[in-house]
């Protein structure tokens, strides 16, 4: 089993109505949640910048297959 083995996701462009509870919601379908967080600015372009972090690898592989 590994250790330590938290990983950090960067999201970007959901929709502007979803809050960090509905983004750790939609993502913990996919795995074991462990934080979500929607920064208050935006990137150039005018996207939202979100971040997820799951608590192992293998579940943040199956939200990037399940979402790219």
């Amino acid at each position: 089993m590994e250790r330590n083995s938290v990983v950090m996701l960067f999201v970007h462009n959901i929709p502007k109505n979803l809050r960090w509870s509905g983004l750790r919601q939609v993502f913990g379908r996919h795995g074991d949640v462990v934080s979500s967080f929607i920064a208050t600015k935006a990137d150039r372009f005018g996207k939202r910048i979100d971040f997820v972090r799951f608590s192992s690898k293998a579940d943040a592989e199956r939200a990037i297959e399940r979402y790219a």
